[in-house]
């Protein structure tokens, strides 16, 4: 910060006196403090919160429907981020293997983004009722593909491909659900008048849940062709 050319005293900007001399302060740093100011608040916020629906079907498909731990992960760091409310964004995404309570936290995320809507005035689709019922559906279908892979069943042609079929349906109800959130995040990015959206970079996350997939994918139709 700059000093007062009279006595010496450190001043924060823009200001016209010096608080301890009451002297006037130099007029062009003042002048430059406020052109700062109004540079700052011109130049939009920059958003990095897109995610395109196209990445949403592949990378939940890519990682086994793993994305959605991702997802939820992410999505509540930037509802963190841009509103300044408390929230644990690893812990609310961990909180989806915990039967019962996960179906609190897919209903609590779903409100907190439709709240933020309402309060901008934005039209919106986010329905938290249809978010429990198809996470219950992921979840339901995933834990009894599990526990049929221990099963003597599993060691048969026909019952691998029961059991990937399973895991598909519960893929494609993942994939149906952060499709349904996504799009309404996406148009509230938009809508923001201050910030400038773009697309969020690829996080560890998404590459460690990436490999995860590729390798459950690929014991899935080790499985089914041996």
């Amino acid at each position: 910060m700059p000093f007062c050319t009279h006595c010496g005293l450190e001043y924060q900007q823009p200001a016209n006196f010096c608080n301890r001399c009451g002297r006037a302060l130099p007029v062009a740093a003042v002048r430059a403090a406020v052109e700062e100011r109004a540079v700052a608040a011109a130049t939009p916020l920059e958003l990095p919160y897109y995610l395109s629906l196209n990445r949403i079907f592949f990378m939940t498909a890519l990682t086994f429907g793993f994305y959605l731990f991702y997802w939820f992960y992410l999505t509540w760091k930037q509802y963190r981020d841009h509103t300044g409310n408390e929230a644990y964004p690893f812990w609310h995404a961990l909180a989806l293997l915990v039967p019962l309570y996960n179906l609190f936290r897919a209903y609590a995320h779903a409100c907190a983004y439709r709240e933020l809507m309402r309060d901008a005035d934005l039209p919106g689709s986010i329905n938290a009722p249809l978010t429990v019922v198809l996470t219950l559906i992921a979840w339901i279908l995933t834990f009894a593909a599990f526990i049929d892979s221990f099963s003597p069943l599993a060691l048969t042609r026909d019952g691998a491909v029961s059991i990937v079929l399973v895991d598909t349906i519960a893929i494609a109800a993942v994939i149906v659900l952060l499709v349904h959130l996504q799009s309404n995040l996406n148009g509230y990015w938009h809508s923001r008048p201050k910030g400038r959206v773009s697309s969020a970079p690829v996080g560890f996350g998404e590459i460690i849940f990436g490999i995860v997939g590729a390798v459950a994918w690929l014991r899935a139709l080790a499985n089914i062709s041996g």
